[in-house]
């Protein structure tokens, strides 16, 4: 998720009630917005900074939320805290090897990945890899792990059972958000080139590059796998929609301000798009190209990234109340920070 990574801070709960839940209290607040399809609720968890990336394992009803410098396992269903993985340096995002009972963290401020064992949270192994590690998947098709590295502009292809990195992946600009088919592709969105990397996991190869007609700065990536179609959200407050084989841009449908994150839900033809300004947009995919807005839901602000559970619809994401140091002078982004106690899961359902 863009390069520089985040702050936060908080506490666990139950779902499906009404209320901020801190700890494992029953005092569960949801949000109902006006005519709103949806609400929100709220689950504290502890520690301090924010988080970015969350995972769902809907087979393993496990979710897995990362914040800074620990990784939150939390039962998928009850959202209570089961585990965590600890020392960790600026964690990004997670990928799972369920057969193995592996699971590899993207540790940014470490350019390594942590190799953890999922039943108990216990880190196994550093692997180092590429210059701020952000984006991570196993591809299904190969088996391997790819991680996206936003400085180093490259991918680390990771044999977990060899535990090291067997293949590094040069690309043309920094990756954000990545997919992949289980077919043997794997996509990136490259946020400064206005375009896709696509990848071949067989050979770790890039294949090509897709230009997004009509996207500013594209950082998040959802696939649709029957339609074979990418959505990603772009900067210019936009989601364009490529055919995935013949890298056409069929469809455009606009968004809130500075998307960075989309999640797709294929039962139910709808797309989240996660905002950065207070705002989700969801959208109803009515053809392979055709999709409209169906509701701008209020919601917290900076709660950007998405997991979605197929089998309860939930989507998850993760904020904390801002403080925004001085704007910087020197050209870097203007990143806020997390109020000290305030980190929390987001979770957003149908009514």
């Amino acid at each position: 998720m863009r390069k520089l990574m985040f702050s936060v801070a908080v506490i666990a709960l139950l779902a499906g009630c009404k209320g901020t839940m801190t700890g494992n209290s029953a005092d569960n607040a949801a949000a109902d917005a006006g005519d709103s399809a949806y609400r929100v609720e709220r689950v504290s968890l502890p520690g301090e900074g924010r988080g970015d990336y969350v995972t769902v394992d809907a087979d393993g009803r496990r979710l897995y939320v990362t914040h800074t410098t620990q990784v939150h396992i939390l039962d998928l269903d009850t959202l209570k805290p089961l585990s965590a993985v600890t020392g960790l340096d600026g964690a990004h995002g997670v990928a799972l090897d369920t057969a193995a009972g592996h699971g590899f963290i993207s540790d940014g401020n470490s350019n390594s990945v942590k190799v953890f064992d999922l039943a108990t949270g216990k880190i196994l192994k550093s692997i180092p890899v590429g210059t701020k590690p952000d984006s991570i998947l196993r591809d299904p098709a190969s088996g391997n792990i790819f991680v996206f590295n936003g400085d180093s502009e490259d991918v680390s292809v990771i044999d977990p059972a060899k535990g090291a990195v067997v293949a590094t992946i040069k690309l043309p600009n920094g990756p954000e958000f990545s997919q992949a088919d289980g077919k043997g592709k794997v996509w990136a969105n490259m946020e400064e080139g206005n375009d896709i990397a696509e990848i071949d996991t067989k050979t770790n190869k890039l294949i090509r590059t897709i230009a997004l007609t009509g996207c500013d700065g594209p950082a998040p990536l959802a696939f649709d796998p029957i339609n074979r179609r990418l959505f990603s959200g772009c900067g210019n407050k936009t989601m364009v929609v490529t055919d995935a084989d013949t890298g056409k841009v069929v469809a455009s449908v606009p968004v809130g301000g500075d998307p960075d994150g989309i999640v797709f839900d294929a039962d139910k033809k709808r797309i989240f798009v996660a905002n950065r300004d207070k705002t989700w947009t969801i959208i109803t995919q009515t053809g392979a190209d055709s999709y409209s807005v169906a509701e701008t839901l209020s919601i917290d602000e900076y709660a950007k990234t998405v997991g979605l559970d197929p089998k309860t619809h939930r989507v998850f994401s993760s904020t904390a109340d801002l403080e925004w140091p001085p704007k910087p002078t020197d050209g870097k982004k203007w990143l806020p920070n997390a109020k000290s106690g305030t980190f929390r899961l987001m979770v957003v359902s149908e009514k």
